[in-house]
C-alpha cells in the first residue's frame, strides 16, 4: 500500500487543528452558534487550508457524535467517509475543469434530492472563480433559494473575479499566508508524528522557503525526510537552493517576452539539472493558473 505524502497524512481533521489563528477562531464561533450559513466563501492563497477547512465543516455539521466543543468525533462512519472523500453527501467540484453551465444545471437538479445519510449535503466548489458567466448566473439562482439541507462552500484564490452577487450571498472567511511561527507549528506536528530527527533551524528555513503555504512547507519536509536518518541544516539549505533553481518563473518570463532561444536554453538547463520534469510541469501549470501573464 502506497504511503501518503505528509500533506495528506497530516491534514487538519478538526477545527482546533487549523493553524491560521484568525480562521480557526472565526470557524469556532460560527459552529458554536448552531446557525449554519447556507453558503461560505473561503478566499486566499494556495496551500493555506481552504479545502481542509471545508471538509472539517462538512464533518462538524454532520457528525452524529459531535463533541461538546463542536468538534467532529472523527471515528464514526460519517466522519471517516468524509475524511476519505467517499461520502455520498459530500460533493466536491473542481471549477477549473467543470466550468460549463451544464455542470451547474446538473448540480441544481441533484441538490433537490434529500441527503443519503447526513443531515446536510455539502457542496465544495474549488477555484470557483473559474466558472463561466452563465455558470455563475445558474449558481446564483441556487444560492438565492437553497434547500434547507444544502450547504455550499466556495473556495478561491482570486475572490476579486467573483460576481458581487455571489459574494453577497456567502459568509466570507479570508485565508492569508501563514506566519513563520504558524508554519513551523504545522511542521512540528509532522515531525512528532513521523519521529523525525532534525537539526535546529531546519523548520525555520523550510518556513521561509514555503512562502506562507502549509502545503508547500510539508512537501519540502517530505522531500528532506526521504531516506534520511537525520535532517541536517546543510542538507535542507542544499535542497532549498535546488528548489529555488527549479522555479518556473524564468521560463514563463522568456515565453512572455517571446524569447524562444532563451526559453529553449532554460528548458535545457532544467533537464540537465536532473529535475523531476513531472513536478516542474505541475509547478509551471500552477503558476500559469494563478498569475496574469503580460499578453492577457
Amino acid at each position: 500500500m502506497e504511503s501518503k505524502t505528509f500533506y495528506l497524512k497530516y491534514r487538519p481533521q478538526k477545527v482546533s487543528d487549523l493553524d491560521l489563528t484568525d480562521v480557526r477562531e472565526n470557524l469556532q464561533k460560527i459552529l458554536k452558534s448552531q446557525k449554519v450559513p447556507h453558503a461560505f466563501l473561503f478566499s486566499g492563497p494556495k496551500g493555506t487550508g481552504k479545502t481542509s477547512a471545508a471538509r472539517i465543516i462538512a464533518k462538524t455539521i454532520n457528525c452524529p457524535h459531535k463533541k461538546e466543543n463542536d468538534e467532529p468525533c472523527n471515528k464514526c462512519d460519517i466522519c471517516q467517509e468524509i475524511t476519505s472523500g467517499s461520502a455520498m453527501d459530500l460533493i466536491e467540484i473542481d471549477a477549473a475543469s467543470n466550468r460549463g453551465i451544464d455542470d451547474i444545471r446538473s448540480l441544481r437538479e441533484k441538490i433537490k434530492l434529500s441527503p443519503a445519510r447526513c443531515q446536510y449535503k455539502v457542496y465544495i466548489i474549488d477555484e470557483v472563480h473559474m466558472l463561466t458567466t452563465e455558470a455563475f448566473n445558474a449558481l446564483l439562482k441556487t444560492l438565492e433559494e437553497p434547500p434547507a439541507h444544502a450547504v455550499f462552500i466556495l473556495c478561491t484564490t482570486e475572490a476579486h473575479k467573483l460576481p458581487k452577487t455571489i459574494i453577497s450571498r456567502c459568509l466570507q472567511i479570508k485565508f492569508r499566508k501563514s506566519k513563520p511561527e504558524e508554519l513551523v507549528h504545522s511542521l512540528e506536528r509532522v515531525v512528532k508524528g513521523e519521529k523525525l530527527n532534525l537539526e535546529k533551524g531546519v523548520l525555520e528555513s523550510i518556513a521561509k522557503e514555503a512562502d506562507g503555504s502549509f502545503r508547500d512547507g510539508q512537501k519540502i519536509l517530505d522531500q528532506l525526510a526521504t531516506g534520511q536518518e537525520k535532517i541536517s541544516l546543510i542538507e535542507s539549505e542544499k535542497l532549498l537552493g535546488q528548489i529555488e533553481e527549479l522555479k518556473p518563473e524564468k521560463l514563463l518570463v522568456f515565453i512572455a517576452q517571446k524569447e524562444a532561444k532563451k526559453a529553449l536554453l532554460e528548458i535545457d538547463r532544467i533537464v540537465n539539472f536532473g529535475a523531476d520534469l513531472d513536478v516542474y510541469l505541475q509547478n509551471l501549470l500552477e503558476k500559469l493558473r494563478l498569475i496574469r501573464l503580460p499578453w492577457k
